[in-house]
């Protein structure tokens, strides 16, 4: 699949005239490709500290298709968890970002 895909982009984008093809925003082969070689191979910014600067500040990103929480614990150390409950799988944090 890995050298599938740049022939199928030949069609998609025209470097010429700045024009991307829709097909780019809908192929879920493109989609499955793009999460492989970039969400999971690359380090990702997922926020800022000064966007949880108390302790107790936290707020929710995204990693790929994956939430994330990323929180300032009493210590002030920073910390990053995936926002899913191990054992249900439930989403934990349903709140964009606060304090507690």
């Amino acid at each position: 699949m890995r050298d599938a895909l740049p022939g199928k982009l030949n069609g998609l984008v025209d470097v010429q005239r700045g024009v991307v093809s829709r097909e780019i925003f809908v192929n879920d082969e493109i989609y499955r490709q793009e999460q492989e070689q970039i969400f999971a191979r690359a380090w990702l910014l997922l926020g800022h500290e000064s966007q949880i600067p108390r302790p107790g500040d936290f707020f929710t990103s995204s990693m790929g298709e994956e939430s994330v929480i990323l929180c300032r614990a009493r210590a002030g150390a920073i910390r990053a968890f995936l926002n899913f409950c191990r054992h249900r799988g439930m989403e934990v944090c349903r709140f964009g970002g606060g304090n507690t």
